[in-house]
């Protein structure tokens, strides 16, 4: 894995902010390289899905390292590549949790809500990703739409990932039905929130949620993936 892709070009960034990125960029690239052999990783990848190679290695960090009680929740799990990487690091640490992946699966070819694919639904490919790669275990599949998860959903989140719908308002629903579970200390991890990007929703969601509140910490910016931790 080569360095992580730190934006370097956002002039807002802080130099104190640029230093913090790429001293966790260095802890993901050490636990990475040292837990997974290439032909897991090489089998993880080949999974279909919209998250890079960096990316897949940040949400293994994070789900392998984020410490203390709580579950791990997806929302937007589309054919399970982001799901089978998480539960990769659940499986190496030999962990009793599982990962609430949340998805309705339904292919509504809308493309602020779902990816381009043929299926008429991504749960075959979703149940046959997560079977083959040998993490069933580590996996809780629910098949609804976020809002109806939360409506059901009671356990504390020490991670959150959120990479659902990318309209604003949809992504701004995200954070305030799943935030509130999320453990003072735990991570919250935002998909599609580069700038310049074309979902731009997700960043303003995002800005006006998690930035622009003192209760959370920026960790880690990627080209179109920013980490945040809960302080408060």
């Amino acid at each position: 894995m080569d360095s992580m892709d730190v934006h370097p070009k956002y002039p807002k960034l802080l130099p104190a902010q640029l230093r913090r990125g790429w001293c966790v960029s260095r802890k993901i690239n050490k636990i990475y390289s040292e837990v997974l052999s290439k032909e897991l990783t090489d089998k993880l990848l080949s999974v279909e899905g919209h998250i890079t190679p960096r990316q897949c290695a940040t949400l293994f960090y994070f789900a392998y390292t984020q410490p203390g009680p709580g579950t791990i929740v997806e929302i937007g799990s589309f054919k399970g590549k982001s799901t089978v990487w998480m539960a990769q690091a659940l499986k190496e640490r030999a962990e009793t949790i599982k990962i609430a992946a949340v998805d309705p699966h339904i292919n509504t070819r809308e493309k602020e809500i779902v990816p381009n694919y043929k299926e008429e639904s991504s749960y075959d490919a979703f149940i046959k990703n997560v079977s083959s790669l040998e993490v069933n275990e580590w996996v809780l599949t629910i098949k609804k739409t976020s809002e109806e998860a939360a409506k059901d959903f009671n356990q504390a989140i020490r991670l959150l990932f959120i990479d659902g719908s990318h309209r604003y308002e949809d992504a701004l629903l995200d954070l305030e039905l799943w935030e509130p579970m999320v453990n003072v200390g735990g991570i919250i991890v935002m998909h599609d929130t580069k700038p310049t990007g074309p979902f731009p929703g997700v960043c303003r969601a995002k800005n006006e949620y998690l930035k622009n509140s003192p209760r959370f910490k920026e960790v880690i910016q990627l080209l179109n993936l920013t980490v945040f931790k809960k302080i408060s």
